[in-house]
């Protein structure tokens, strides 16, 4: 399946998850970055140019909604995924402040790939 070259940033505490999602994303044929936090999140995305972020709720030094809420200012067009073992109601607050959509941990692949497509496709780097 080539996606075309689209680029990915994966962005997550939990270095084992990051590392597989990358994995996976990458057979999927994107071209993957990974951060462990928002903070580095930000440096990848001033070093490199992404087509969409998946990004975790929880993490170290800046979590995933302060990502989100840089994110937007600096690079508007860049769709941003929430992903995160935190409760349903969550997903409520991440659309409200401009995600593209929130994807609960745990869910399959196949969804979350799904996701990722759309947002790709709304990219302005699309």
């Amino acid at each position: 399946m080539d996606r075309n070259n689209k680029s990915v940033l994966v962005v997550d505490d939990d270095r084992d998850l990051r590392y597989i999602l990358s994995v996976r994303l990458v057979s999927a044929g994107y071209r993957v970055y990974a951060a462990a936090n928002g903070l580095e999140a930000l440096e990848q995305m001033e070093k490199h140019s992404v087509d969409a972020v998946l990004t975790d709720y929880h993490m170290p030094n800046m979590d995933g909604f302060e990502f989100l809420s840089v994110s937007r200012v600096k690079w508007p067009g860049t769709p941003v995924v929430v992903f995160s073992g935190e409760q349903d109601d969550m997903a409520h607050e991440a659309v409200e402040r401009n995600a593209f959509a929130w994807v609960r941990k745990g869910n399959d692949f196949t969804t979350l790939l799904e996701i990722l497509a759309a947002a790709v496709q709304q990219s302005v780097h699309a």
